[in-house]
């Protein structure tokens, strides 16, 4: 029986009979050490009825770099089932756990696999727990896989349990259940159930102590002497619970023998079978008898598949209590144990002394190597980051350092990555190579927005140093010239991403002045006029309008996905949308260039997303934001997580929806541990419009000052591609202001027709009719609306019909200001801007206008949840259920299920008519 914990057990419970009913449902089950996370997944296990199949595993610290020993756990049971299976789909599954042979899997088939498997395998037979313990010591790829199914599975009869220390790292798969401590009378509760022969006075200092954890509650009475629980005999001046849970295990543990507490050893260090555990003993000149005694002091368990430590912490207790000889004998005799298992015999090995190295980097090399089999490249990369640290020669080391840096990068383990690749730059035989392993590191920076590091202006030296032969004779396909070439773009394309754009505006003219433009390939050549549109240049965009990018060739040199991404940006600020669409397809073709498949779908999901917002259908864009914030998450690098979620941020900002837009900054601001200059100007900008959308001028004008000053800081003018000075000049305007601007405006203005940007010209007409003499007024703004309607942007359409109607009425035009007033209101109202909407209004009301009645022609999409949208999407290109379900990897259940819920939202009765609705 649990005591305190029926509403932790209630949600388990509707978890499961949500699963029955066909609707799959996660919940996280975090806490404290102690907290009692297992005894209430056991307790939620016990209760389940017979019918519900119950897969489980639980994370061991032993097995956190064994690539899917999870997954080996929780899928045993089917072992013989998925090896049989005639399914490529299970073949992929077995191989990754071992059960037979298989080609190498990537992580993201292992994981559609389990998602096959748990939606039309496993739940073919009744209701599904996938129930998890220790979540946070699983291996990385097993963690992924089941986060992978846990997001998907929606119509399914699944359920997954999912205990963990923390929380953080499994936010927003399900519900989250914090286990927090017990009250005083709960704690006296759990006591008197345990030991009812207990004095009351030492429950109540047991409770007192103990904080109403649970572990401790059950533990500390067993530490005590009989006569001390009754109270016969005086407590010690200090129960025996200090920081770490693992002291508790210690009066026990000196009660075992010698042979005991090695026995013990074993047990705690690895998940050992039945089989194991007694090849263990028997090498170690033991028996299954010195294993009685810690099971009746309840130190280990006697399960059906072996034997386990009564809770995780408790192998540190053993661990750290072993002699420096015990562990060497305990890691040599489970090496010899798991020698037919490459990665456990390589992970014991190492800890044996007097190992001959070269046999241990041969052992860890071979771990490596099956890991990356496996598709578990965080493993794969841990085991070669150690073989490289034994290796003999530097030769040796190098190469290893170079595969464990590749394999960190392709698992998107940003800090590991970069630490591998400062040393390979450091320990760079020459200057080529050196540049590549620098050119990599930039960009690992670049996608975990992590701080740039100290050493830019030595990679920049090394850049051109590189190139500055390209002139005179080198041909550009020369290796040491593309390599100086790729550093010095990634160091760019930096300095661009972080907001550093004076840098990056340094680095480009420099390499300008060094290299002629025919030697510089074409992709650079492009972000370097994306560059020249974010700093002001005269000419900017030309060579993006241009014919360029057939001519982008992928030849696995750099990964060309983050400069397209650029391009894309760029080309919808220049309202160049339907290139924008050909960047995104682009994209895509190049997926699998440089391990670019993630990246290249963020940058094509980003640029559809602009292109949508730009067409004012924001309720496309919302659900593509969705879309790319899901890949985002599910990507280890998080730099460009927290750019999708500003760009969604200022979405509901300009709709002035308070409380989704400071979610959505909140969100934004946990992904990063530092905010970059581009980072804080975008937040800036945010906010600044939320300000301005909801009449708090004076605010606005503060925050969108902050911003204009990072662009004076940084460089640049475009950092976030958004309407910064006209919003900061309307601010001024209500706050009668305007006149600090003037200069400012007049400068904008040139600068607009210069590059005859439709959309700043129309930003620049409706700031100066803002101000202009009464005469002027209807012409100025007449401008701007049709800069507008070529620009095509209904949102910024609106506000400029807002302000000609605010200030003809402030002329006493009334009736000439209604027009353009209900003209706007129409607009807000499409695009859900109720801020705009309910402002659009007052100032109809003081024109004298009756309410104005408007038909709803508010987009049906806004009715469509994001994974709605994405099954849309795809029946309306003409897939079949299966064919979509594949393509998203879900269950054809839950594409199934959402398909009903589309047609019902969209009032579409078949599938052609979805296909003519998207057309």
């Amino acid at each position: 029986m649990l005591i305190g914990r029926d509403d932790e057990l209630a949600v388990l419970a509707s978890a499961v009979a949500r699963a029955r009913a066909g609707t799959s449902r996660t919940v996280v089950v975090a806490g404290p050490p102690g907290s009692g996370k297992s005894a209430l997944l056991e307790a939620s296990v016990r209760a389940l009825a017979p019918d519900v199949i119950v897969l489980r595993a639980s994370g061991h610290v032993a097995e956190s770099d064994l690539p899917y020993a999870g997954l080996h756990q929780l899928l045993m049971p089917w072992a013989a089932v998925l090896a049989s299976h005639d399914d490529a789909r299970a073949r992929t599954l077995s191989g990754a756990v071992a059960f037979a042979r298989q080609e190498p899997a990537e992580r993201l088939p292992v994981a559609s696999a389990l998602v096959w498997f748990l939606a039309e395998r496993a739940a073919a037979g009744g209701p599904v727990v996938v129930v998890v313990d220790d979540a946070q010591w699983l291996d990385a790829s097993t963690r992924q896989a089941l986060v992978f199914a846990a997001r998907r599975l929606d119509a399914d009869p699944v359920a997954f349990w999912l205990g963990s220390r923390e929380a953080d790292g499994l936010r927003g798969v399900g519900a989250t259940v914090e286990l927090g401590p017990l009250s005083r009378g709960e704690s006296l509760a759990v006591l008197r159930a345990r030991h009812p022969g207990m004095s009351a006075v030492v429950a109540e200092r047991i409770a007192d102590e103990t904080g109403g954890l649970p572990l401790a509650l059950a533990e500390v009475p067993l530490d005590l002497l009989p006569a001390q629980r009754r109270g016969r005999e005086p407590l010690p001046a200090r129960l025996p619970v200090g920081p770490s849970l693992e002291s508790l295990y210690a009066p026990r543990l000196d009660a075992l023998t010698e042979a005991g507490r090695f026995a013990v050893l074993l047990v705690s260090w690895d998940n050992l079978s039945t089989e194991m555990t007694a090849r263990a003993l028997d090498a170690a000149g033991l028996s299954r008898d010195d294993l009685d005694a810690a099971e009746r002091l309840g130190l280990v368990v006697a399960r059906e598949d072996g034997w386990a430590p009564v809770h995780p912490s408790f192998g540190a207790a053993v661990q750290a209590a072993a002699t420096a000889r015990d562990l060497d004998d305990a890691h040599g005799v489970l090496a010899e144990v798991f020698r037919d298992d490459p990665v456990r015999h390589a992970a014991h090995l190492r800890h044996v002394g007097g190992s001959p190295p070269a046999r241990v980097v041969e052992a860890l090399v071979a771990a490596a190597e099956q890991a990356a089999r496996q598709g578990a490249p965080a493993e794969a990369a841990l085991a070669w980051e150690s073989a490289a640290a034994r290796a003999p020669t530097g030769h040796e080391r190098s190469r290893l350092a170079a595969l464990a840096a590749h394999a960190y990068m392709q698992a998107r383990a940003a800090g590991p990555a970069t630490r591998m690749l400062s040393g390979l730059v450091a320990g760079a035989p020459d200057d080529t190579t050196r540049a590549r392993w620098a050119t990599l590191l930039v960009m690992a920076v670049l996608w975990s927005q992590e701080e740039p590091p100290a050493e830019l202006d030595a990679y920049a030296r090394l850049g051109f140093a590189l190139v500055r032969h390209s002139g005179a004779g080198t041909e550009p396909a020369d290796p040491a010239v593309s390599a100086g070439l790729d550093l010095i773009m990634s160091l760019v394309s930096l300095g661009m991403a972080w907001g550093d754009v004076g840098r990056a505006r340094a680095d480009a003219d420099r390499l300008r002045a060094s290299v002629p433009d025919d030697q510089i390939p074409t992709l650079h050549r492009a972000l370097l006029d994306v560059l020249d549109l974010m700093t002001g240049v005269e000419g900017a965009g030309a060579f993006l309008r241009g014919d360029w990018l057939d001519a982008v060739v992928a030849d696995g040199s750099a990964d060309p996905t983050l400069a397209l991404g650029f391009a894309g940006l760029a080309l919808a600020h220049l309202g160049e949308l339907d290139r924008c669409v050909e960047v995104a397809r682009r994209c895509r073709e190049l997926a699998q260039v440089a391990d670019g498949e993630s990246a290249a779908r963020l940058s094509s999901n980003a640029i559809t997303m602009i292109v949508w917002e730009r067409r004012s259908e924001w309720s496309r864009a919302v659900l593509e934001l969705s879309a790319a914030e899901r890949d985002a998450r599910d990507h280890d690098f998080t730099g460009p997580y927290a750019h999708i979620l500003l760009r969604h941020a200022y979405i509901r900002a300009c709709q002035g929806r308070e409380e989704e837009c400071h979610a959505l900054l909140t969100r934004g601001a946990d992904v990063v541990e530092h905010q970059s200059p581009a980072l804080a100007h975008s937040e800036a900008c945010v906010r600044g419009m939320l300000l301005l959308s909801t009449s708090q001028f004076a605010a606005a004008a503060t925050t969108l000052e902050s911003a204009a000053a990072l662009e004076r800081a940084t460089g640049g003018e475009n950092l976030a591609y958004v309407a910064r000075f006209p919003n900061q000049f309307e601010a001024f305007w209500h706050c009668r202001r305007e006149h600090e601007l003037i200069d400012v405006l007049t400068a904008y203005e040139g600068r607009a027709e210069r590059d005859q940007h439709a959309l700043s010209r129309a930003w620049a007409a409706r700031c100066r009719a803002l101000i202009a003499d009464p005469e002027d007024v209807d012409d100025l703004f007449a401008r701007a609306v049709r800069l507008h309607c070529e620009a095509t942007h209904g949102f910024e359409r609106a506000r400029t019909q807002l302000c000609w109607g605010l200030r003809l009425r402030r002329l006493r035009r009334k009736a000439d200001a209604r027009q353009h007033l209900e003209a706007a209101l129409a607009e807000f109202v499409r695009l859900g801007a109720d801020a705009w909407t309910a402002r659009t209004r007052s100032e109809l009301a003081a024109c004298g206008a009756r309410r104005v009645s408007l038909t709803d022609t508010t987009s049906p999409l806004a009715e469509l949840t994001p994974r709605e949208f994405e099954v849309a999407q795809e029946v309306a290109a003409g897939r079949s259920n299966a064919e979509a379900a594949e393509r998203l990897v879900i269950s054809q259940r839950t594409g199934e299920y959402h398909l009903a819920n589309v047609f019902r939202k969209l009032g579409i009765r078949d599938r052609g008519g979805l296909t003519a609705f998207f057309r």
